[in-house]
């Protein structure tokens, strides 16, 4: 939900995607119950990485949000932070810095786990996708971040063989990733997006506003993602990760005491009071989901 967008400085976005593999230099460990050994696990959103100005604001706001640790290292020469819960990887956190004083640059960008980056990207730019940092290789990965049609920024992977993620769905852990939704004009173009460049099929959800809904599902693990209209709200198109957490309202009060500002208060109207979504201090919107609810 959240109306900031990416800057397009290609050389400042490439540090994200270099983090995406941070973990692959350290030896492979047994998989936890929420990670999967496959290693590739196409068609699923399997990282997140959040993009801000003050990394040490974020670090600070996250960490006594959820509990995350945080362990810092370098991207080419800037400081990249790779967030933990528990022993487990759940994201990433770069530094960026802004062209102009007035231009947003926090935002979360979510990876799509694809079989072949450079192909996923050929097919995207055919139909009105654009690059914003080509495919690039790191380690055993492959990687690129992208806008679809739209104007949502996401981010594209080959995972390699070490790397694995946490799981989302129903199989995340409190404190992890659980799912994401797709906030667009078009659903019907989003949905045949989506279905094209990752073979993720489309399932209709009634809404009470009579506007058409989707939840994107792929053999396997089933649904990865929801399609949501925007409607007439003043909002960007934009990929909204969600985290688990036990008690969303309890943890908007605590996001609004630590900077951050609550957009979408949690409200039996909505998802009967299992959901809210904040803004950290730098502007990078995140939704709060129990789950189940």
């Amino acid at each position: 939900m959240s109306n900031r967008r990416i800057p397009v400085r290609v050389c400042l976005e490439v540090v994200a995607v270099c983090g995406l593999v941070a973990c692959a230099s350290r030896a492979p460990s047994p998989p936890s119950p929420n990670t999967s050994p496959s290693g590739r696990r196409v068609g699923e959103f399997v990282w997140q990485d959040l993009m801000t100005d003050d990394a040490e604001k974020s670090r600070k706001f996250y960490e006594q949000l959820f509990g995350w640790t945080f362990e810092r290292s370098d991207r080419m020469g800037r400081p990249y932070f790779i967030a933990r819960s528990g022993s487990r990887a759940v994201a990433g956190m770069t530094q960026v810095e802004r062209q102009r004083p007035d231009q947003p640059v926090a935002q979360w960008i979510s990876y799509l786990s694809v079989s072949n980056v450079d192909s996923v990207v050929t097919r995207l730019t055919a139909v009105g996708g654009r690059v914003l940092v080509p495919p690039t290789d790191i380690q055993a990965s492959r990687a690129a971040i992208v806008v679809d049609p739209q104007g949502a920024p996401f981010g594209l992977v080959r995972l390699g063989p070490n790397l694995n993620p946490p799981v989302g769905g129903p199989s995340a852990l409190v404190g992890s990733f659980l799912w994401r939704d797709c906030f667009t004009k078009d659903v019907e173009l989003a949905r045949t997006f989506y279905s094209n460049l990752a073979g993720l099929a489309a399932t209709q959800q009634p809404r009470p506003d009579s506007l058409v809904q989707y939840v994107l599902t792929r053999s396997g693990p089933g649904p990865v993602a929801g399609v949501v209209p925007i409607g007439d709200k003043p909002i960007k198109p934009n990929w909204l990760p969600y985290v688990r957490v036990n008690d969303p309202a309890a943890v908007a009060g605590r996001a609004e005491q630590l900077g951050g500002r609550i957009i979408v208060r949690a409200s039996p109207e909505i998802r009967k009071g299992s959901v809210a979504v904040i803004l950290d201090p730098s502007g990078a919107a995140i939704a709060l989901q129990k789950w189940p609810f």
